[in-house]
This record gives structure tokens, C-alpha cells and sequence, in this order.
């Protein structure tokens, strides 16, 4: 379940740092309406794929299982009536740390300008995205240093492109 809590906050971490920083040009107040709506459905959405997906894995596996067992029907036994809610638990994960996750960068647009929210929303992303590659890295017994250093650097990709984006498309901000 951590594993599905952990994609879930990376995906609406970096989701919404892209958006703020897409949106850098117009006011905080424009930028964090953009990202609340953005992260809500982002959440909302991963909580609805994560449901499917699962549900269709797990059903998937329930009729493996009966295909196995040759003369049991698995419709209708104690398994089969669990995937309901083993599902909805997983989409729930995921759907609340992309919300969680895309709270972040929105936070320093609350209390600072624009651009300085915008430097600092991407640092605390990078910060936040290295603590999980280090977790990663000591989960999988890997090299903490390299794994954090890998996630890193995907937020630094996903903040660079996103701003020269927002750079090129806008004229004013050249």
C-alpha cells in the first residue's frame, strides 16, 4: 500500500509544480485556483483509474485461481466479495497523496510573490521527491544517494520544461 501511496504523492507533487509554474505568469490568486482544480482532479482521477485497474487485476487473479481449481466457481466466495472494498482502499491511497502531493507546491503561493513561491515550490518538490528516492533506494537495497538523485532529477526535468514552456508561450516573461 505504501508503494501506491508514494506514486500517488510523486504524481501530484510533480502534476501540480507544473502547473504553478506553467501559471507563473498570472497572480497567486489565478495560480492557486489553477492548481486546486488541477490537484482535485488529478486525485479524483487517479482514485478512479487505481479502482479500476486494481479491480481488474484482482478479478483477473480471482479467475486464475478458478481456472486452477478446475470445478470452483470463485463468484460470490469471501475472495470475490473483498475486491470491492480492497480496491476502493487502493484508489482511496492513491487519490489522497496525489491531492496531499499536490498540495505542496501550492503552499508558498500563500505567503510569498509569485516568483519566489515558484522557487520555492520547486525546491521543496525536489526536497520531497529525494526523501522518497531515499526511502526507495533503502526499500529496494539500492544506492540511497543514486535513487534520491534519480527522482531529483525528474523534478528538475519536469520544472525546466514546464517553465520554458510557460517562457516561450508567453512573450512577457522573456
Amino acid at each position: 500500500m505504501i508503494g501506491k501511496f508514494l506514486r500517488g504523492f510523486v504524481d501530484g507533487s510533480l502534476s501540480t509544480l507544473g502547473i504553478v509554474i506553467g501559471a507563473s505568469a498570472a497572480s497567486n490568486v489565478i495560480i492557486i485556483a489553477a492548481a486546486l482544480g488541477g490537484t482535485l482532479a488529478n486525485g479524483i482521477s487517479n482514485l478512479l483509474s487505481a479502482y479500476s485497474a486494481e479491480g481488474v487485476e484482482k478479478y483477473k487473479e480471482l479467475r486464475r485461481i478458478e481456472e486452477a481449481m478446475v470445478s470452483k466457481d470463485m463468484k460470490g466466495s469471501e475472495p470475490e466479495r473483498q475486491v470491492p472494498r480492497k480496491t476502493l482502499t487502493i484508489g482511496a491511497v492513491d487519490g489522497s497523496a496525489t491531492i496531499i502531493g499536490g498540495g505542496i507546491p501550492i503552499l508558498p503561493y500563500l505567503f510569498l510573490p509569485t516568483f519566489d513561491a515558484m522557487l520555492v515550490a520547486i525546491v521543496v518538490v525536489v526536497v520531497a521527491v529525494s526523501v522518497i528516492g531515499v526511502y526507495l533506494g533503502k526499500l529496494s537495497r539500492r544506492n540511497i544517494i543514486l535513487s534520491a538523485l534519480k527522482m531529483a532529477a525528474f523534478c528538475i526535468v519536469v520544472a525546466g520544461v514546464v517553465y520554458l514552456i510557460q517562457w516561450l508561450i508567453i512573450p512577457s516573461q522573456r
